[in-house]
C-alpha cells in the first residue's frame, strides 16, 4: 500500500539522529493526504524538526495491526489552517513484516472436533482464531495429540449460527491464557471459511476507521478536510515560526549543535581569514627588510 493508505490514528515511530545520539519520535498518523501522510507535529526544543534526507520509518497500521518498515523520502513540517503537522513523503510501496504470515481472526467459539477419522469419539474444543491458512484450538483436559494428526473441527458463528467444517493437521502445541492449545495448518479451505473470514476483514477494517478517525473539525466530513488540507500545503510547506531543525546523521552538522550559533559560526570564520591575511602581511614586511 502507499503511505497516504495508512489507517486514521496508527502509531509511527521514526528513527533519526540529533549530534551523534540516535532518538526515536513517535507520533500519531492524522490521515492521509495525495502528497503524503500527514502526522501530528513533532518539536524539539521549541522547533519543528525537519528530515530532508531518507529516514527510517516504522508504522503499526491499525486497520490489519501489521507493522510496516519503509524508507521516507523526505519529512517536513506543514502550516493549515488546523495549524502545524508533518507530512511523511515516500515513493516506495510499503510492504508488512512477515507477509507470510496470514491475518489471524479472532473466534473464540465453542466447537466439537474428530482426530484421523474417528467419528465416534467427538472431543470439545474452543476455536480460539482461525485465518486462511491455520487455526488455533484449545483442548479440554482429555484430549490427546500428536504432531500430525488430522483433524475435522466443526463450530457454529455468526448472528444465523452458520455451521463451519474444517479439516487441518496440527503442527504445534502451546498455552493460550494457562490452558492447552494447537496450532494447526488447515488442508481444506472451502467457500464458507472464505466468506467467513472475508466478513470479518471487512468488520475489522470499519471498526479501524470508525476508532481511529482524526476529526479536525467535526462541522465537515473527513473528505472535505482532506481537501483543505491539501490547498494549504499546496500553498506552504514550512511554517515561518517557529523555526525549523533540521535533522541529520552527521553529528558534527552545525544545525544539530545547539550551543553554537551560526553567527558565532560565520565570526570565527572571519576571524581565523584576518589572522591569515595579517600574518601573510609580516611575511611580506619580513622580505622587504633583507
Amino acid at each position: 500500500m502507499k503511505v497516504s493508505e495508512v489507517s486514521n490514528g496508527s502509531a509511527v515511530k521514526i528513527h533519526a539522529s540529533i549530534g551523534g545520539h540516535h532518538i526515536v519520535i513517535m507520533t500519531e498518523a492524522v490521515f492521509g493526504v495525495s502528497a503524503g501522510l500527514l502526522v501530528k507535529p513533532m518539536e524539539y526544543f521549541g522547533k519543528y524538526m525537519q528530515f530532508l534526507e531518507p529516514s527510517n520509518v516504522e508504522i503499526k497500521n491499525k486497520r490489519d495491526g501489521r507493522v510496516y518498515r519503509f524508507m521516507s523520502t523526505t519529512i517536513t513540517p506543514v502550516k493549515t489552517r488546523y495549524g502545524y503537522f508533518h507530512l511523511v513523503r515516500s515513493s516506495s510501496m510499503l510492504q508488512p513484516e512477515n507477509s507470510r504470515r496470514a491475518q489471524r481472526f479472532n473466534i473464540e467459539k465453542l466447537g466439537i472436533l474428530s482426530v484421523n477419522g474417528d467419528n465416534q469419539n467427538l472431543k470439545n474444543c474452543i476455536v480460539y482464531d482461525i485465518s486462511m491458512r491455520g487455526m488455533a484450538i484449545i483442548l479440554d483436559n482429555y484430549t490427546k495429540l500428536k504432531a500430525g494428526d488430522n483433524l475435522r473441527v466443526r463450530f457454529t458463528y455468526g448472528p444465523t449460527l452458520h455451521s463451519y467444517e474444517v479439516s487441518c493437521v496440527v503442527v504445534r502445541f502451546f498455552d493460550i491464557d494457562g490452558k492447552r492449545a494447537v496450532g494447526c495448518s488447515i488442508s481444506n479451505l472451502n467457500v464458507d471459511l472464505i466468506g467467513l473470514l472475508d466478513s470479518k476483514k471487512k468488520q475489522q477494517y470499519e471498526e479501524a476507521e470508525s476508532e481511529a478517525e482524526n476529526s479536525l473539525n467535526p462541522a465537515i466530513s473527513q473528505k472535505q478536510q482532506v481537501k483543505e488540507v491539501e490547498e494549504d500545503i499546496a500553498k506552504e510547506e514550512i511554517p515561518e515560526s517557529p523555526k525549523t531543525i533540521t535533522i541529520s546523521g552527521n553529528p558534527l552538522d552545525p544545525g544539530n549543535l545547539e550551543h553554537i550559533e551560526r553567527s558565532s559560526i560565520r565570526q570565527s570564520k572571519k576571524e581565523e581569514k584576518m589572522a591569515q591575511q595579517a600574518k601573510e602581511i609580516a611575511n611580506l614586511l619580513d622580505l622587504r627588510d633583507i
